[in-house]
């Protein structure tokens, strides 16, 4: 097999509204064309516009090639495939590569005409229909050629090599590999394999037929250990026809064993806590078309801050990302982007699509732990449909691939008895205490709950962190403020309640960069989620960045915090040092202030360091690492460090300050908590009879959110709040219930 791409001289226009499944090519329009080169998305300004969009392009072709597909690792979302006029295929879902064959008459004429209408436009058939993040649309990855010969691996199955790989390693330190074969040959066909270590030498081989899998055992293994050690083998599969070479696929594997309970997580049989980031594959600039360096460089700043693990959200992404885990011993998480499930079958069918290409187009990677099936689905209800369809995917991913793990991303108000929690192999919570809602030891009180809870199910924080602005500073942060010296805080924080639990298997930072998401504007900024340790060009690493560098990293750190805050107003100012060292001294405009040591949360603090009027130069150190910034102390403060219309802090009802009843409801409880007691939701449905239609007959509100959140959208009479509170106030809870 050859691959030849196929990346400039395409034509392209917008295209107006037209139903993609009945779609015929005589159909299109003729409008204004735009030369262009792959990857291509659809945006302007860097903000994506939905629609549909119309790729042309002449394709040259030797009559002698005896087979022929074009390969698209990607058309976001959905797209429709013509080649000289017929419909070649189509293909929904937005992240997957698959393949369509060319008619044998286009490949002898020498060439054909090749023509691709992508859209993006929410279609409630394909998954996501719904997230937290920018769906671009386009072609956003590479489209190339395939030229095979008469015999072939089956390049149409499921976007696959034709080649499935499934390893694992035994408790003797062997490792298992069966190859699952897809060719398209003839009766006399056979399959070679060979497995090659990473010097080139020939680790094991069979051969057998291309109709069934192949096993091979290889002895005394190099396993693949995550960061402890990435070993890698190159699986050579050979198709022969007569004894001749007729197809060869090449892949890299390796060779792990994972489990899990509700002690954790173990690689190899030994435990592994997950020192974790998420990742969208969405960058400044280019946004969901990244080049292959582009996600290197990503990886090497995952490197930079110490992680072994990555939660790749939301959706299957490039080869590339999964190779860089590979090489690098990153243990990923890989998921299907079901943001909302719906009663919708097509849906369904859709995910259990998506489900499949993902595991089949990646099941070689060892990197690989864990199939992730759903994100937050319970957003707007815990309904028993979604019991029923996320058992039939964790079915499905285990008949794939019963070597790894299946996982799934809860909200924080689903609780611990929901079936939600007993389906997945890993269940993780996506908690944003300190930033949405609650304070930071909740935290270790509802993991503690769901530990006590379900002592054997095995369960991690999949999602959590604060927005920062690095325009935005405060030397007295508080919650919403979208400081960078909040973001800080939170961090340095919550942290600790993690990595206070061996029984987590491990936890997620959401997110390593910050992103595009059209649905945003705040926090001084208009479609970012600005959550990230890095910046959305990755220019800048934020505060935050270097406290998890100090925990997870085993190079050297010491970073001064707020050089960003660069004039203050106050006399002096607390100084922290985010550092993996015992101590660090303070010098202050050359003269030094004393030595400060580490607390164990990888921070040195030095409180009250005076200003003098004008510039100031801080320096930080301990044997050969330092750092120093400069702060210009000022009679006022810029006003661009403070969103102008809010000081930020937790806003609360007057009426909730009160004395309350701990036992009963109130509207600090959930809409999906006040919806399940038939008392509770008595009183909203006479009270708001509109609004209770909303919540129970359609999915626009979240039910995670608490009602005082919801009513604060929706009632403009705090006095009306009130009354509704104290009936709520009325109603006794049970124990789940509380908030």
């Amino acid at each position: 097999m050859q691959r030849k791409p196929i990346l400039d001289s395409w034509r392209f226009s917008r295209l107006p509204d037209l139903d993609l499944d009945t779609l015929r090519c005589a159909d299109l329009p003729d409008a204004a064309e735009t030369v262009l080169s792959l990857p291509h998305i659809f945006e302007e300004n860097g903000q994506a516009w939905h629609g549909l969009g119309l790729y042309r392009r002449t394709v040259e072709t030797d009559p002698a090639w005896p087979a022929l597909f074009v390969e698209f690792d990607a058309v976001d979302q959905s797209c429709q495939v013509f080649i000289d006029g017929q419909d070649a295929g189509g293909h929904q879902g937005g992240y997957a590569r698959f393949r369509v064959p060319v008619p044998a008459s286009a490949v002898r004429a020498g060439h054909f005409e090749l023509a691709v209408v992508a859209d993006n436009r929410l279609n409630e058939h394909v998954s996501p229909h719904f997230g937290d993040f920018t769906v671009f649309g386009g072609i956003p990855r590479p489209v190339s050629l395939l030229i095979c010969g008469a015999t072939h691996f089956d390049y149409l199955y499921y976007g696959t090599e034709g080649l499935i790989l499934h390893t694992d390693l035994d408790e003797a330190g062997n490792g298992l590999l069966t190859a699952e074969p897809h060719a398209v040959c003839g009766e006399n066909a056979r399959l070679r394999l060979r497995v090659l270590d990473d010097a080139g030498q020939e680790a094991a081989s069979a051969e057998g037929s291309p109709r069934e899998p192949l096993e091979v055992t290889i002895p005394g293994v190099r396993p693949w250990r995550g960061r402890a050690g990435a070993a890698l083998y190159t699986v050579e599969a050979s198709l022969l026809e007569e004894g001749r070479l007729a197809d060869q696929v090449v892949l890299r594997t390796g060779f792990r064993h994972v489990t899990a309970d509700g002690n954790g997580l173990r690689l190899n049989r030994e435990p592994c806590f997950l020192r974790g980031v998420a990742r969208h594959q969405d960058r400044a600039g280019v946004f969901t078309a990244a080049s292959t360096a582009q996600i290197a460089e990503d990886f090497d700043i995952v490197d930079e801050i110490g992680a072994n693990a990555v939660r790749l959200s939301h959706y299957q992404h490039p080869q590339a990302a999964y190779d860089e885990c590979d090489r690098r011993g990153i243990l990923c998480w890989a998921e299907i982007p079901m943001l909302k499930m719906t009663r919708d079958p097509a849906l369904q069918e859709n995910a259990l699509r998506q489900l499949t290409e993902l595991i089949l187009q990646n099941i070689h990677h060892p990197a690989v732990y864990c199939w992730g099936i759903q994100n937050e689905i319970a957003m707007f209800r815990d309904a028993p449909y979604m019991h029923e369809n996320c058992r039939a995917l964790h079915g499905l991913a285990h008949r794939l691939d019963p070597s790894r793990l299946t996982a799934c991303a809860n909200l924080y108000p689903v609780p611990p008895e929901s079936q939600l929690n007993g389906i997945t192999d890993l269940v993780g919570y996506n908690y944003y205490f300190g930033w949405y809602y609650g304070e930071f030891p909740d935290y270790g009180e509802y993991l503690d709950a769901f530990h006590a809870a379900r002592p054997d199910t095995p369960v991690g924080i999949t999602e959590y962190g604060a927005d920062a602005n690095l325009s935005l500073h405060s030397a007295a942060p508080k919650v919403k403020d979208y400081s960078e010296e909040y973001q800080a805080l939170y961090h340095e924080s919550v942290y600790p309640y993690l990595k206070a639990r061996p029984w987590l298997w491990g936890s997620f930072v959401w997110n390593m960069f910050d992103f595009s998401s059209d649905r945003r504007n705040e926090g001084g900024t208009r479609g970012l989620n600005c959550k990230g340790l890095v910046t959305h060009d990755r220019r800048t690493r934020k505060d935050a960045f270097y406290y998890y560098a100090a925990q997870w990293s085993s190079a050297p750190v010491l970073h001064l915090c707020g050089r960003r805050y660069a004039r203050r107003a106050a006399e002096q100012m607390d100084v922290k040092v985010y550092t993996n060292a015992p101590e660090v001294a303070l010098t202050v405009n050359g003269r030094r202030l004393g030595v400060a040591g580490n607390n164990g949360n990888g921070t040195v603090l030095f409180a009250a360091v005076p200003l003098v009027p004008g510039k100031n130069l801080l320096q930080a150190a301990w044997g050969t690492l330092s750092d120093e910034m400069e702060i210009l102390r000022v009679d006022r403060e810029p006003e661009s460090y403070r969103l102008p219309d809010t000081g930020g802090g937790k806003v609360t009802n007057w009426f909730l300050q009160a004395e309350k009843k701990k036992d009963c409801f109130s509207v600090e409880n959930t809409a999906q908590q006040i919806l399940e007691s038939p008392q509770a939701a008595a009183v909203l449905r006479e009270a708001l009879p509109e609004l209770y239609r909303v919540l129970t007959e359609q999915e626009v509100i979240p039910l995670g959110l608490t009602m005082d959140s919801i009513l604060g959208f929706n009632v403009k009479d705090p006095e009306q709040v009130q009354r509704i509170n104290m009936l709520l106030q009325e109603v006794p809870l049970r124990p789940s219930e509380k908030p």
